[in-house]
């Protein structure tokens, strides 16, 4: 069963509300709304109005358009407001589920000119619209992987990166669960999983899209030809995966037998790699294995603050205090500007 979008907690509300400082909320009278549907429910109940509307209002009136396009931008910015329940029972008493199409339509035009929030605004009430249709958590999920593509880099930005990786990884996989046949949320699912680090569920999520994929249509050849690509660069990532699966269930030796093989190929670039292979030397008290592989990992990826813990504690078992002081300032350096490093 598919979770309630409204009933979640909002971690992008910080991010969302500030939007609606400029908005105005004026009880209207209800007949005044629409002479075509029973709105009583809305007596008492303020409506989100646009400066700009203040001079429709006093004039011919608000159109039920122009309102549905300021409810959505307020429970889109604000999934929990006040009156949001009162405003989705508005929408659903005037509008069908063709409502969704239009709010992923402005959205794509306020992603085009890079008002990202207002973007968001329109998935966000298209998910409390109607949040188990195919079309509105496919755009939001799409919606949350296009805003931190664009933000990626940003150290300013990475608790939110953070929130909407978390997001898209979330309404993919409902997606694809309430939508199993429906290949385009495989696709990015896999993608999805590909830059967690999950190769094992980014193949099996690509294989879901080749098995759904329509192979009649052309304009699916050059997608599916790049996810068939995609599968076979897999085999390594998804064996090394499973080495440290190993190695994590406390089978070391088969895990390094697995593992220390890629020592000898490009994979020997692949921080994680050094980063599994290091852990189970210091699991094995091989220390001076360990603070090698570690090092190894700080070359690959220099603000690996999980390499510099390590580093720290095996400095200290090792009596080399200093060392051990070096490596955990930096991890409290690169804490305190970026946050913890991301997984890649």
């Amino acid at each position: 069963m598919l979770p309630s979008f409204r009933s979640r907690k909002d971690r992008l509300k910080p991010y969302m509300e500030k939007q609606l400082k400029d908005t105005l909320f004026v009880e209207l009278p209800v007949d005044a709304l629409t002479d075509e549907a029973d709105l009583s429910f809305m007596k008492g109940v303020p409506l989100p109005i646009k400066k700009e509307d203040l001079a429709d209002i006093s004039g011919a009136g608000i159109s039920t358009v122009k309102l549905a396009d300021n409810i959505a931008v307020v429970v889109g910015s604000d999934t929990q407001f006040r009156y949001a329940a009162q405003y989705i029972r508005f929408l659903n008493r005037l509008f069908d589920a063709k409502l969704i199409k239009v709010f992923s339509g402005k959205a794509g035009e306020a992603f085009k000119v890079g008002n990202y929030r207002l973007a968001m605004a329109y998935l966000r009430a298209g998910m409390c619209f109607r949040d188990d249709d195919r079309d509105a958590m496919f755009a939001y999920a799409g919606g949350c992987r296009y805003w931190y593509l664009a933000l990626e880099g940003s150290e300013e930005d990475t608790e939110l990166i953070k929130i909407l990786k978390s997001e898209a990884s979330e309404y993919y996989e409902h997606l694809t669960d309430a939508y199993p046949e429906f290949a385009p949320g495989w696709y990015y699912l896999g993608y999805v999983y590909l830059n967690e680090g999950q190769y094992l569920k980014a193949q099996l999520a690509w294989k879901k899209y080749l098995a759904n994929a329509d192979r009649d249509d052309t304009e699916q050849t050059a997608p599916i030809t790049e996810i068939e690509q995609r599968v076979e660069e897999l085999t390594d990532p998804v064996k090394i995966e499973q080495g440290a699966s190993l190695l994590q269930s406390g089978r070391l030796e088969e895990g390094l037998a697995v593992l220390e093989p890629y020592l000898n190929t490009e994979y020997s670039k692949w921080w994680p790699l050094h980063f599994y292979l290091a852990s189970a030397y210091r699991e094995l008290g091989h220390e001076k294995e360990a603070v090698e592989g570690f090092l190894n990992v700080l070359r690959l990826s220099p603000s690996n603050t999980d390499a510099m813990d390590a580093l720290t504690a095996l400095y200290e078992a090792l009596g080399e205090p200093e060392k051990a002081e070096k490596y955990r300032k930096k991890a409290e350096i690169v804490r305190g500007g970026t946050g913890d490093t991301p997984r890649q």
